[in-house]
């Protein structure tokens, strides 16, 4: 009830059973605590959004906020987990597109859970397949 008939028959339910059956969707089962959607709002050094904002004092920051799609606690730490659609040709592509963002994600998830974030992953529905940096 939370989708139209419509909406229902777009979606690539192919795409989504390989989700299921990855090693990635096997980690988050095992895991203790995870969130989905986690909305934050944090103070981030101005300098780790934009390197040439040297301008500003040493200790100015900037608000961001935003939603983690998924992250999840293993014993060694957190992983940041985002979900992608973008029809591209590699994995590579989301990493350079997207790759900032997943470091101002884990930063946030850093400070909400007071624990080191040992992993981003991007996970792209479109290639069926993850990666990690």
């Amino acid at each position: 009830k939370f989708i139209t008939k419509q909406e229902a028959y777009s979606i690539d339910v192919a795409a989504i059973s390989t989700f299921f059956e990855s090693n990635v969707y096997q980690r988050i089962m095992q895991s203790d605590e995870v969130r989905r959607e986690m909305r934050f709002l944090t103070e981030i050094p101005a300098v780790e959004i934009d390197n040439t904002l040297d301008l500003l004092p040493d200790d100015a920051s900037v608000i961001v906020q935003g939603a983690v799609d998924l992250c999840f606690v293993e014993d060694d730490g957190i992983v940041v987990l985002d979900f992608k659609t973008d029809r591209v040709d590699n994995l590579k592509e989301l990493v350079s597109t997207y790759g900032e963002q997943l470091e101002i994600y884990s930063a946030a998830a850093q400070k909400i859970f007071g624990k080191a974030v040992k992993e981003r992953i991007i996970y792209s529905f479109h290639l069926n397949d993850s990666i990690s940096f």
